[in-house]
Parts: C-alpha cells; sequence; structure tokens
C-alpha cells in the first residue's frame, strides 16, 4: 500500500512540474490582451482574435477580453459571435459605456430592433460620449421599426450629450431628408464626411441621396466604392452598388465586385447570392441555379432569394417554376417591382396575356411607372390583339426612355400588328442596322417568319450572324429556318457550325439529331446525344433524347423506364424526366408504378403543378378517384387563374359522377375566362348526355357570337343537333360552317352526317368533289376509308389507306391497316406491309397483333406465335391480344396453352366485353 501511495505522489510531482513548464511559455491574460491590442492597431484582426482567445483560455473571467474580442468580432463580420462576448463582458459587469453601445450595435444588426429600444432607451451612462452613442442607436432601432418620431426622440438626446456623436448626426440626416431638398442633405452628408471621411454609412447614405434624389448614377457610385475602399466588408454597399451595376449592364465591373467580395467575406451568404448573379449574368444556368438552392435551404422565405430563383427559371424556360418562385416572393412584399416584372415577362413568354396585365397592375397604378413596366404593359396588350392600348403605353414608354431600342422595336411590331406592315418592318429594319444589341434583330426574324417570310427572314440573320459571329445562335436560327424550307442538306451544315462553336449548345445537337433520324440514321442521332453526355453526365435533356431514340428503335419498356428513372436520380431537381417517367408507366398500363413516382415527385418538388396534376392522373388509373379529386382540387386551387387545372377538375368530377359539381367548375372557369372554348364544349358534352338541348343550343349560340369568322360554334350545334336525331337541321348547319371554314374537319364531318342520313349519293357526290378540289388531303382519305371499313367495304377501304400511304408514306397505321385488310380478303404480302408497318413504328403493340395475324394467314404459325406473345408483353393491359394469341393457339393445335389463355380472360369477368368469344371458343375446346 505504502508503495501504491509514493508512485501516486511522484506522479502528481512530474504533473506539477510539467503544468510549471507549460504555463512558462504561454503568455498571461494581461499579455495576450496587450498583444491583441498591438495587432489591432496594425489592423491585424484575425491575430488579435487568437490573442484574445488564448487570453480567456487563461482568465475565462477576464471582462475587458471579452469586450475586445466582441468588438473586434464585429469589425469582422461575425456579429453573431460578437452579440455572444459582449453579451458576457456585460455580465462580467466590465464597463457599461464602452459595451452597451457596442453591444446595442451589434443587436441591430442582428435585426432585433425592438430588443434594442425596449432595453435601452431609458438606459443613462455617466459617460456623455457613451451615453450619446447608446441612444444614437436606441434611434436606429425606433426608425427601424417604423418610429419616426421616437427616432427623433431620442436623436435629439443623444446630440443634447454629444453634439458631434456621428451616428446620431447620420441619422437626423436621415429623418430630415424627407422634408428637405437633396442638396441640403449632401450638405449635411459632408459635414459629417469632413468630421469622420472613414464613415462608411455616410458614404453609403451619400450614394443613396445622389442616386434616388438627383439621378446620378455615376456620382451615387463612386460614393458606394468610397465606402468599401474605406470599409470593404460593408455589406450594405455592396447591395446598392450591385443594382447599379446591373442596370448600366456593367459585367465586367459586377464579376470584379463578386471577386473584392470572396476575398473578404468568402463564406457570407450575401458573396453567394451575388456570385449566382454573376453566374446568371454569364449565362451559366446550372451554377446560378445550384448557388440559390443551396442558399434557399438556409433562407426559404427569403424575398431576394426567390425573385432570383424566379429570373434563373425564366432565364432556363421553367416558366411555371419561375412563376411559382416570383409569386412566392410577392406573396411576402407585394410591391417588388423586379419580381412584378420577371413574373409578367414569364407569363407572356407562356402566352398568358391577362395574367401579365394583373402582375403590372400595382407598377401601372403608381404615379410614375418606368418605361420598363410600360413597354411590358404594352407587350401584353400587343398580345391580346389590343394594339390601340398597346401603342398608347409604347408611346409612353418612348417618351421616358427614347432611346431604348427595346421599345422603338415594340413600337415598330405594334405598327405590324396594324396592319402598317411595310411601315412597321422599315422601322425593325432600321433598328437593327443601326443598334449594335440583338434585340430588333430577333424581334425583326420572329416577324418575318411569322408572316411566311423565310427569304426575309434568312437576310436578318445574316446580320444577326456578323454580330455574334462567335455565337451559335444565328447558325442555330438559320438551320431552323432551313429545315420548315425542307433544305436538310443546308439546315445540317448551320446545326454543325452552331454544335462546332459551342459542342454542349444542346437545341443545335438536337437539330442534327432530328435530321439524322429523319434519313434513317438513329444511330448517329444517338452518339450525338451520347457525346453531350460524356460532357455531362447530368443532362437531362441528353438523357431523355437517348430514351426516346431507345424507344423508337424498339427497345423494351424495362430499358425506357431504367433510362428515365436514371435521369431522374441524376437530376432529381427536374420536373420533366419525372413527368415522362409517370407517362411511360401510364402508357405501359402500369399505374402502380406511376402513382410511386408521382408521390414521389410531388414530395420532392411540391411547387410544381405539373407533377401535382400528374400524381391526380395516376391516382385516377389506380381507380383511386377520389384521391385523384383531391390531387387536382389542389392543383386547381393553387392556380385559380389557369383554366388547365379547372378543367381537369371538372373530369375528376365527371369520373365520380358527380356532373352538378363538374358543371360548377367549368361554368365558374367561364366567369373568369368567357371566351375559353375547351370549357364551353365540355358543358355543350354534359348537357347534350342530359338531353338539355336548350342549354346546349344557348352556349353554342354565346360561342358563335364570341368567335364570327370560325366554325367551331356551328360545328357545337351540329352536334347538338346530331343528338337530337335532328338530321337534315344538322347537315344545314354543317353546310354553313363549310362555307366560314373549308377545313378538312368541317367537310369531314358534313360527308359523316349525309352518309347518317342516309343520302349516299349525295355523299358520293360531295367525296369526290372535295378530293377534286384538294387531291394531296391525306386526312380526308384516311376518313372515307374508316367509312367504307365500317360498311365492310374492304377492297374500297383498302384502295382508301393505299391513297393515304401514297400521301404519307411513313404513316404506320395506313400501311397497318392495308395489312389487316389484305388479310381479311385473303390476299398475298401482308406479311411485308405489316412488317413495313412495325419498321416504321417499332413495338407498337397493336401492329405486332397485326403482323401475328399476317403471319399465322401465311402459314407461318411459329412466328405468328412469338409475334403475338410481343404484343401482350408490350401492352398487357389490352385483353383482346391474349384473345387473339388463344385463336392462334387453337389453329396450331395448342388446346391447353388455348384453354389457359381464355380462362384467364373468363376470370376478368365484366372487365372484358369480349366474354361471349370467350365462352364460344372454350365450347369448342371441351
Amino acid at each position: 500500500m505504502r508503495l501504491h501511495f509514493q508512485r501516486i505522489a511522484i506522479a502528481a510531482a512530474i504533473a506539477a512540474a510539467l503544468a510549471t513548464v507549460a504555463g512558462c511559455g504561454r503568455k498571461s491574460e494581461g499579455e495576450g490582451i496587450a498583444a491583441a491590442k498591438t495587432h489591432l492597431a496594425a489592423n491585424d484582426r484575425g491575430s488579435a482574435i487568437i490573442e484574445l482567445k488564448s487570453a480567456l483560455q487563461q482568465d475565462p473571467q477576464s471582462g475587458e477580453a471579452r469586450y475586445l474580442l466582441g468588438k473586434t468580432l464585429m469589425e469582422s463580420g461575425d456579429v453573431a459571435s460578437a452579440e455572444i462576448e459582449l453579451g458576457k463582458a456585460h455580465d462580467l459587469r466590465f464597463q457599461d459605456s464602452l459595451v452597451l453601445p457596442l453591444l446595442a450595435k451589434v443587436m441591430l444588426a442582428r435585426g432585433e430592433a425592438k430588443q434594442v429600444g425596449d432595453l435601452y432607451a431609458r438606459v443613462e451612462l455617466p459617460d456623455p460620449v457613451a451615453a450619446a452613442e447608446l441612444k444614437a442607436q436606441v434611434a436606429l432601432a425606433f426608425a427601424a421599426q417604423g418610429q419616426a418620431e421616437r427616432s427623433q426622440a431620442a436623436v435629439d438626446q443623444a446630440l443634447r450629450l454629444n453634439p458631434k456623436n456621428i451616428a446620431a448626426r447620420l441619422q437626423e440626416a436621415r429623418l430630415q431628408a424627407r422634408n428637405e431638398k437633396p442638396a441640403q442633405t449632401l450638405a449635411r452628408l459632408d459635414g459629417i464626411l469632413a468630421d469622420d471621411p472613414k464613415n462608411a454609412n455616410a458614404w453609403l447614405f451619400k450614394g443613396n441621396v445622389l442616386r434616388w434624389g438627383l439621378g446620378d448614377n455615376e456620382g451615387a457610385g463612386g460614393a458606394y466604392r468610397q465606402a468599401l475602399k474605406v470599409e470593404p466588408r460593408h455589406l450594405p454597399s455592396y447591395a446598392a452598388l450591385v443594382p447599379l451595376l446591373l442596370e448600366k449592364g456593367d459585367v465586367a465591373g459586377m464579376r470584379a465586385l463578386v471577386t473584392s467580395m470572396k476575398q473578404v467575406l468568402p463564406q457570407h451568404p450575401d458573396t453567394r447570392y451575388y456570385g449566382a448573379q454573376v453566374a446568371l449574368l454569364d449565362n451559366d444556368v446550372k451554377q446560378a441555379r445550384d448557388s440559390v438552392q443551396q442558399l434557399l435551404k438556409m433562407a426559404p422565405t427569403s424575398v431576394r432569394l426567390l425573385q432570383l430563383a424566379g429570373a434563373i427559371e425564366l432565364r432556363d424556360g421553367r416558366l411555371l417554376l419561375a412563376e411559382t418562385y416570383l409569386n412566392r416572393a410577392i406573396q411576402q412584399e407585394p410591391e417588388l417591382v423586379t419580381a412584378r416584372r420577371l413574373l409578367a415577362q414569364s407569363q407572356l413568354r407562356s402566352g398568358q396575356p391577362a395574367k401579365a396585365l394583373a402582375a403590372l397592375k400595382p407598377l401601372l397604378d403608381m404615379p410614375r411607372p418606368d418605361a420598363a413596366t410600360l413597354a411590358l404593359a404594352a407587350e401584353a396588350h400587343l398580345q391580346n390583339g389590343e394594339a390601340a392600348l398597346a401603342e398608347r403605353y409604347f408611346t409612353r414608354a418612348a417618351t421616358l426612355d427614347p432611346k431604348n431600342p427595346k421599345v422603338s422595336t415594340a413600337l415598330a411590331l405594334t405598327e405590324i400588328s396594324k396592319g402598317h406592315v411595310d411601315e412597321g418592318f422599315a422601322k425593325l429594319e432600321d433598328i437593327a442596322t443601326h443598334d449594335p444589341g440583338t434585340y430588333a434583330d430577333l424581334a425583326l426574324i420572329s416577324a418575318r417568319l411569322r408572316r411566311q417570310q423565310p427569304d426575309a427572314a434568312l437576310a436578318a440573320v445574316d446580320r444577326l450572324q456578323k454580330k455574334l459571329e462567335k455565337e451559335p445562335l444565328p447558325y442555330f436560327l438559320r438551320g431552323r429556318i432551313l429545315g420548315q424550307r425542307a433544305d436538310a442538306a443546308g439546315a445540317r451544315a448551320a446545326y454543325a457550325k452552331a454544335a462546332e462553336l459551342d459542342p454542349a449548345y444542346f437545341p443545335a445537337v438536337a437539330g442534327l439529331a432530328a435530321i439524322d433520324v429523319a434519313e434513317n440514321k438513329p444511330e448517329d442521332a444517338r452518339k450525338r446525344f451520347e457525346a453531350l453526355l460524356a460532357r455531362d453526365p447530368r443532362d437531362y435533356r441528353a438523357l431523355l433524347a437517348v430514351a426516346d431514340l431507345r424507344q423508337r428503335a424498339g427497345a423494351k419498356p424495362a430499358e425506357i423506364a431504367a433510362l428515365l428513372a436514371n435521369a431522374v436520380k441524376t437530376n432529381p431537381g427536374e420536373a420533366t424526366p419525372r413527368l415522362l417517367l409517370i407517362e411511360h408507366h401510364l402508357g405501359q398500363g402500369d399505374s402502380k408504378a406511376a402513382l410511386t413516382v408521382a408521390s414521389e415527385a410531388v414530395a420532392a418538388l411540391p411547387d410544381d403543378m405539373r407533377l401535382l396534376d400528374a400524381l391526380g392522373r395516376s391516382q385516377l388509373a389506380t381507380g383511386d378517384l377520389q384521391q385523384a379529386l383531391a390531387s387536382f382540387g389542389k392543383a386547381a386551387a393553387a392556380q385559380p387563374e389557369l383554366p388547365g387545372p379547372q378543367m381537369r377538375l371538372a373530369d375528376a368530377y365527371l369520373n365520380v359522377k358527380n356532373g352538378d359539381k363538374a358543371t360548377e367548375t367549368l361554368q365558374r372557369l367561364l366567369k373568369q375566362t368567357p371566351d375559353y372554348l375547351p370549357a364551353q364544349q365540355r358543358l355543350v358534352q354534359l348537357a347534350v348526355l342530359d338531353k338539355r338541348y336548350d342549354d346546349a343550343l344557348a352556349i353554342a349560340r354565346t360561342v358563335q357570337k364570341q368567335r364570327p369568322k370560325e366554325a367551331v360554334g356551328l360545328l357545337m350545334e351540329v352536334e347538338i343537333r346530331s343528338g337530337q336525331k335532328q338530321w337534315a337541321a344538322a347537315l344545314d348547319v354543317t353546310r354553313v360552317a363549310l362555307q366560314r371554314s373549308r377545313t378538312t374537319l368541317v367537310a369531314m364531318r358534313l360527308h359523316a352526317l349525309t352518309t347518317l342520313a342516309g343520302r349516299q349519293a349525295e355523299a358520293e357526290r360531295f367525296a369526290a368533289a372535295w378530293e377534286k378540289e384538294h387531291p394531296r388531303d391525306a386526312e380526308f382519305q384516311n376518313h372515307l376509308a374508316g367509312v367504307a371499313l365500317e360498311q365492310r367495304q374492304f377492297a374500297a377501304a383498302e384502295a382508301r389507306y393505299r391513297k393515304v400511304a401514297a400521301l404519307r408514306p411513313n404513316d404506320a397505321l395506313a400501311q397497318n391497316n392495308i395489312a389487316w385488310l389484305m388479310v381479311q380478303q385473303g390476299k398475298p404480302g401482308a406479311v411485308a406491309v405489316a412488317e413495313r408497318a412495325l419498321q416504321l413504328s417499332p413495338g407498337n403493340a397493336s401492329l405486332l397483333d397485326t403482323l401475328a395475324l399476317a403471319l399465322a394467314a401465311d402459314k407461318q404459325m411459329p412466328r405468328a406465335l412469338q409475334t403475338q406473345r410481343e404484343a401482350i408483353a408490350k401492352a398487357p393491359e389490352v385483353p383482346d391480344y391474349r384473345l387473339s394469341l388463344a385463336r392462334l393457339l387453337i389453329l396450331s393445335g395448342d388446346k391447353d396453352g388455348a384453354r389457359g389463355e381464355l380462362q384467364a380472360l373468363a376470370k376478368m369477368g365484366t372487365k372484358f366485353s369480349g366474354q361471349a368469344e370467350v365462352s364460344r371458343l372454350l365450347k369448342t375446346l371441351s
């Protein structure tokens, strides 16, 4: 025992000795503070912080070390840690005259204005200089809460204590600026800066007065830069300088500013935010999106982040997502000018001028709306066909900003829309010639194409190409125009040049791939997209293009599903791959898989209404009608101004046999959009089903008044008369419709009605006359073939379908129908025709079914059975294909196999309408 205690004593002595030795190498608390002050005098805050933390390890109760550390952290921009340290210094009763003014300042920086007012408004400090500084911070706190009178009172107290207090004088200047001229405010600020030339807040305020009070943007920029010169970490000055640079289009200046921020504030969210703006200016949408999405995780309700996220999605053409972000920003700040403009731009791009005008209304109602807002309103009226209103707004915009080529371009487009075509194009040509920008060039190209003037459009592309020699856009536009003119070689050369300039430029690669497919070179097309994927394996557009090509080549559904699932996995933030995967599963009849993908998609991207709509359709496919109704209801409630979701909600009500709610939904939609044709057509269908013919006719008459030059209202009346079996009246109305619109649709309707009315000779005369007038109308030939098929006139139907095939050589269904008719007539050669159809549409289950029939007729039974099984594998949800397989098995002598297929069909009961044929065939096997 004695030995044990002796060892403990020795160990204790060694430990004490080591502690003494270690202590000899450390500075005392006082020495650490002194060293920190030396570093601070040299503006070396980092070393000072290290010394102060070391001093606090020596003496955690050192109030002075806590105060100095808090002050240094504040000056370094770490206000959260500064508040903690200054709070501890206050708790340690270190000098209130030093601590409290700084603590109040830090709390204000942290957004704790109310706490500052509550805690320190009545605090009196013995030192008048410190007391004045504290009162000045209280004044700022009251101002932040919108309490101007209390702020002024605190300023007065501060200036009585110390007339030279800079913070109080600066706050007084802010308060008085509302009641005096900008020159007077600038005089105050010059006095403040003469006493404190390194006050960044004073330089910032001076910049604001110059910018907003006098319109002196150059002077304002100089003041903001001076603020950053005296305080490189001054975030409000960065925030003021950024929009100034953006308005000037000074991308280089913006890039340099962000570089400076990264040097002094590398991890600050503002640095990343402005970095995202630079990425967007550089058209690096991916980098911009990634940066903003990371910031949104930290601040999901930040208005400026939501606004920037909306701008990014607008640039990328994801208009629905852009509108979602922008609407969320506007909900928090309804007068957010930039967000409203961006929202209007998105809505105009998606063809929703009424919504754009609604978004702009608060800005237009302001006393002096700016030129950009007026130009957007003009564009919205132009889309609405309201040329006079558009011109009025464009003229106001041009008055405010006469040198803006966008406004001048818009006025020229207005002239064209009013019918002053030559004058409008002359103005556009002049602007495009003299303006170094490309806005007028693009507008001119679009206008020429809308008026079917491809040669003039190409001439405009020539000029654009000179302005953008090293960019792919002009070559892409040239390729698209040449492609529309069926100049495949010229289009290929243009797309190739665009891809040469930018190998990652997807539109050009997609254009080349489309030509490859048209020339029956799908492998070449696939290699192009695979080259894109080699550069960026996450490029979802290329992934989806490869999946589409594989599907065209007849790949199995499981392979396509795997490709689409990979696109989802590598791009979880993209809605399009998820939507296509859902559609794929629905198309394959796998509603459970579709529902799983849709549910995961909505969980991942809850703000994307397209996914919510897809979820509703998946629920509908699984038979979960109530859940589908709930999903469509949510989508409709989230987008009350959009007709599409309301229509799907109405259809959902029809699926649950609630015609009254469907009618109510459609009527509500028409109150909002009185001329929305799909809703009117659906209401007519419902009324006819309920035999409410007068109601249906009232709607048709309304459509006829709304669309006096179109046939659609008349065709609605034709359906109503047909529902009443008033064939003569229906025919009379159809003839009027044909006079108004000599289209194939109306011609087919007139021929069908004439046939239904039993006027066969008259129908044949009309068909002959239409064929003579429209010898290349393949759709009318297709209609005539269908009529002959219904009448079981197989030879006549085949002849018609052969005419369709001659006019449309790549029409797989026409080839398929020819093959089927040849089998019915016992003609040889049906297999070759059916194989041709399958080459045009690989993997099509219906075409496989026809080929199997043709093979059986050609006595190729093993291959017929294999092909029929392929059809079932492609579309297992179609029981008719199993019935066809049973028939083939009977013909081949496999009665057991046929019995198995028929018994499986019999178990389907009423879900399969062919049970009578199933029973008949089963009896033949007994």
